[in-house]
Parts: C-alpha cells; sequence; structure tokens
C-alpha cells in the first residue's frame, strides 16, 4: 500500500512560529500569548513538542440525560417528571425542598430500576433518608439506582446552620458513598484552578471524617457534583483535571472507589435578559461536559433567571441539546475524544498542577472547613468575583444581550451599573446565602 504521508514533511515549533509571523506582518508570538483567568500562559499555538504523557482519564462513552425537578408539591413534582422522561431524560434529579415528603405520590408511576434517580435535599431541610430507603426496600427498587444525600459542607457553607457542621462531622458515608456538590463555586464567580481545590477540599473533609469515623473501608463511590461555563477547552480540561487529582487524592488513602461525575451547566452565565441566548450558552457548556467525561448531565433551564420557577419548555429544551450530541453528533459513542489533543492535555496538567498546590495550601491552613470559618474562602471568592464584574461591566469580558449588543425590546439596565469594591462583593454574597446558590 502506497504511503501517502510521505510526500509531507513534518513541521516544528520554530517553522510555526515563522509562518505566523510572516503571515501576520510582524506580529509576534510573544503578543498573541494571553493570561487566563487561572493565571495560566495560553499559547497563540500548539504543537507536538508541547505534548505531555497523556493516559485516558475515563473509558466510559454514553451519560445519563438528567432533569432536575423541584419538590415543593408531590403531585406536581410527579408530573414535570413523567414529563420529562416522555421528553427523552434518562435520569431524575429530585431537589427535595419540604420537610415532609409522601414517596409515594412522589414516584407514582416511576419506573426508579430503569433510570437513575438522585434525591438531593436543600440545604436547611432535614434528610429523611430512612423513610426513602424504606420505601425503595418495600418496592423492590435497588438502592444502587437512587443516589441519595447531600453535602453537608456545602449545606453549612451557604446556611452556616450548626446543624449541618455536626451531621458533617458525625456522619458523611451514604449507602452508596461519598456526596460533594462544588457547583457553587463556578456560579459563584470562581476560577476553574481554585473550583478544582475547593472539590477536592470537599472530597478530603468527607474522607477525612470517613477515616475518622472507622467508615471509609465502606466508601465504594463518590458522587461529585459539579458545575460548567462557557469556556469551552478550559471546562473539558477542568473536568479531566478533576479525575486525575481525585484519583491522587485516593492513593493517599490507599482506597479504590468509583468516581461519578454529575454536572450541571452553570447559572452565573444565564443572562437575565434576551434569555434565548442562553441556548446557545448552554450548548458549549453542555458540549464541554461530555467530552470531558461527565457521566451525567442536567442543562438547566435557560431561562432559570427569568422564571420563578423551572418551565417545562425551558427543561425539554435542555434535555433536547442533549439528544443532539448524541442522536446528531454521536459523542456518546467516543470515550475521552479530547485525549490527543496538545492544547487540552497541556491545559488538564497545568490545572492538575496549579490545583494540587492550592489544595496543600488549604490543607496546611487546616482543611477546608477550617479556611472557610477563618473567612479565608469566601475573601479568595469575593475577590475573584470582584474582578469577575469588573470585567463585565469595564467591556473586557463580553456578555452578548446584556454589556453588549442588548436587545432593544429587553433592556437589562434602566440605570448606570456601579462597580463593587470588594467588600461590597463579600456582603452580596453573605445576603445571598454565601454563594447566591440555585
Amino acid at each position: 500500500m502506497e504511503d501517502l504521508l510521505k510526500e509531507f514533511t513534518t513541521s516544528n515549533r520554530i517553522q510555526w512560529k515563522e509562518r505566523l509571523e510572516k503571515d501576520l506582518k510582524g506580529i509576534t508570538v510573544e503578543q498573541l500569548k494571553r493570561t487566563d483567568d487561572n493565571h495560566i500562559t495560553i499559547n497563540p499555538f500548539y504543537t507536538l513538542e508541547d505534548q505531555v504523557p497523556s493516559v485516558s482519564v475515563f473509558t466510559h462513552t454514553d451519560w445519563v440525560i438528567v432533569a432536575q425537578v423541584q419538590v415543593k408539591d408531590e403531585k406536581s413534582a410527579n408530573s414535570q417528571a413523567l414529563s420529562a422522561l416522555q421528553s427523552g431524560a434518562s435520569g431524575l434529579h429530585f431537589l427535595i425542598e419540604k420537610e415532609s415528603v409522601n414517596w409515594p405520590v412522589l414516584f407514582e408511576a416511576i419506573q426508579l430500576n430503569f433510570i437513575q434517580t438522585r434525591v438531593e435535599w436543600a440545604a436547611g431541610i432535614t434528610i429523611q433518608e430512612t423513610a426513602l430507603t424504606d420505601y425503595l426496600a418495600t418496592h423492590n427498587i435497588d438502592l444502587q439506582t437512587v443516589i441519595h444525600g447531600r453535602d453537608n459542607l456545602n449545606a453549612y457553607f451557604t446556611t452556616k446552620e450548626i446543624s449541618c457542621k455536626e451531621a458533617l462531622l458525625s456522619r458523611t458515608v451514604f449507602k452508596e458513598g461519598i456526596w460533594v456538590d462544588s457547583g457553587i463555586y463556578y456560579n459563584a464567580g470562581v476560577n476553574s484552578v481554585s473550583q478544582l481545590a475547593y472539590t477536592l477540599g470537599h472530597v478530603q473533609e468527607a474522607l477525612h471524617t470517613a477515616a475518622e469515623n472507622g467508615t471509609i473501608a465502606g466508601v465504594r463511590k463518590i458522587n461529585i457534583n459539579i458545575t460548567v461555563g462557557t469556556s469551552f477547552f478550559e471546562e473539558i480540561s477542568k473536568l479531566r483535571a478533576l479525575r486525575q487529582l481525585v484519583a491522587l487524592l485516593l492513593q493517599q488513602y490507599e482506597l479504590s472507589a468509583e468516581v461519578q461525575l454529575y454536572v450541571q451547566t452553570g447559572t452565573l452565565y444565564k443572562a437575565p435578559f434576551d434569555v434565548y441566548s442562553n441556548l446557545l450558552r448552554d450548548t458549549l457548556a453542555g458540549m464541554a461536559a461530555v467530552l470531558g467525561g461527565c457521566d451525567a448531565l442536567a442543562v438547566l433551564p435557560f431561562d432559570l433567571k427569568k422564571q420563578a420557577a423551572y418551565t417545562r419548555f425551558s427543561q425539554r429544551m435542555g434535555i433536547n441539546q442533549q439528544l443532539l450530541f448524541k442522536e446528531e453528533s454521536y459523542l456518546h459513542q467516543v470515550a475521552d475524544a479530547a485525549k490527543g489533543s496538545y492544547y487540552i492535555d497541556q491545559l488538564t496538567a497545568q490545572f492538575s498542577e496549579a490545583a494540587w498546590s492550592s489544595f496543600q495550601h488549604i490543607e496546611k491552613e487546616g482543611g477546608l472547613l477550617a479556611y472557610f470559618e477563618s473567612g479565608a474562602l469566601l475573601q479568595a471568592i469575593a475577590a475573584q468575583a470582584d474582578v469577575l464584574v469588573k470585567a463585565y461591566v469595564s467591556g473586557e469580558k463580553v456578555w452578548i444581550g446584556m454589556n453588549r449588543y442588548p436587545n432593544p425590546t429587553d433592556l437589562p439596565y434602566p440605570t448606570e451599573v456601579q462597580v463593587p469594591s470588594v467588600p461590597d462583593t463579600i456582603r452580596a454574597l453573605e445576603i445571598a446565602g454565601f454563594l447566591n446558590k440555585k
């Protein structure tokens, strides 16, 4: 067979650099470099010389299409859940926002053995694990198909309720493993490296408590909820780095546990005006989650900041986007498709290194819980959020429909926006329950 590649010569970094500067008429490579929000230098191009040792960080191809359902009324929530399943969802995430739940009404006609179900109690709501597991056992439903719990560290951060802290210190391991929710950080304006470091902090606090309580040997699964945004390559790299970092942390405990990434699209980037533009943002975020290796994905309603509650139409749009990822783009047929990209592999490695260093700093301060109680965590988050807000207000960062090309029939602000200071940002976060969690 004829070697078709023999007619082509290989090129190196120097040749690319020379050609680039020639075509751009004197603009140098150094001028095209930029520093991103994570303080990492991004080069204008990457070559084989930038390749880093890389292994597939996950081997699965498919993912669960999740629909989130707010449970304030069981009958209404059940109707919404059934509608989502009929629209193509293969998983449900029930957000329990009431004290006592009528499980038979909530789960009526839902075949729990054939889908993945998550039951999460909102911060401030009493966890009713026994009532739930009794219902599941009575109806011969495999407990492994219903992931349930709450990240009590997250709940303590967002409510300051001492009962959540006590629950964290007394028990973090549910029957299916450890539940970690670090999605709050992206929505607070935190950069990817810090998100990774704080997520590791959550996992570490749970593992440490499990070790102290003598239950760590029973940890077989770690469920991590994390949020993605619209920086496509960055979000892919973030999720790939997260798997590497959690694996490294588990090695320190000589623990083998399955890591499940449940990814949600962010609320931070969703514009409250000209909301249909959010569909494009959700597509970017959702595809990044898939290529980054999510096990389950919830594309949150595009009009989340416009409506008081989830609407069936916007929920169906989030499901349809994922069906397009599968049935039109075939993203569910390839595992770790981003592997081998010089840029993504390099960024993954840089994220891992920087986040591990930040995590070690937090551990030297006593761990994430102590870091929060000292005020350092809130200060760090507020400082990053302040920079982000100023970048949007100044126009340095573009937000279509908000600070650039606003819809004249749906204008965002009737008056000039005031740029906040760091203390103002801290106060805003505190008023919002730490992180304005949705």
